[in-house]
């Protein structure tokens, strides 16, 4: 699998994660508010970190 071809989808795939997340701390309350901002950008910077340093 090529991931340089990939990295916009994978890219994608952290957004997405980081969303997910976002959803379930603000609208589900599965997490208080000021832990779902740290995870929710923690994914989207380590996410975005890791796709960059492992498909280039």
């Amino acid at each position: 699998m090529d991931l340089k071809k990939r990295k916009k989808a994978l890219h994608g795939l952290v957004g997405a994660i980081g969303v997910v997340i976002a959803v379930a701390g603000f609208v589900g309350g599965m997490f208080t508010v000021p832990t779902t901002i740290v995870l929710t950008f923690a994914v989207w910077a380590i996410g975005a970190t890791l796709v960059n340093l492992i498909a280039s």
